[in-house]
């Protein structure tokens, strides 16, 4: 994938700092600035920022304007099907399907950031999860959205 240009509020815009895009502010949709702000990202998406440019912008929302920046989609860490984790390959995402939500590996189970159908390349292997309640043998992974 190649990187998106975007605006985030001047105190965000760090080089490697992540954020979930969860949508737009009501002042958003009269901005000059919609379009390359708001139009080029995915709600519900984990982004990190690759550069941060000079350039300022005053804002509705941001009390101190927006910087353009530079992001791509975030590796994201998440719970795999042992059997389907080879390093390198690229899998339709699917999440664990599990109801215990009082489970401390339900956020890599179900990440944010990552939808069901999503193709993604497993980047790294993680350590194996060990106490999987539901007797399913997971290994957590790190994955990045290709698609």
């Amino acid at each position: 994938m190649t990187s998106i240009l975007t605006l985030v509020g001047v105190k965000q815009a760090k080089k490697g700092e992540k954020f979930v895009y969860m949508g737009h502010a009501g002042p958003c949709e009269k901005c000059e600035f919609y379009k390359v702000c708001i139009s080029n990202l995915k709600p519900k998406r984990v982004y990190e920022i690759i550069d941060v440019r000079d350039i300022k912008h005053p804002c509705k929302i941001h009390e101190e304007g927006v910087r353009v920046v530079e992001v791509k989609y975030s590796n994201i860490p998440a719970a795999l099907e042992a059997k389907q984790v080879i390093p390198g390959v690229t899998i339709t995402y699917s999440p664990i399907n599990c109801n215990v939500y009082d489970c401390r590996f339900i956020d890599f189970c179900r990440p944010d950031g990552l939808f069901e159908g999503d193709k993604c390349t497993i980047e790294e292997v993680m350590e194996k999860i060990e106490e999987c309640r539901t007797g399913k043998v997971l290994r957590l992974v790190l994955l990045k959205i290709v698609s």
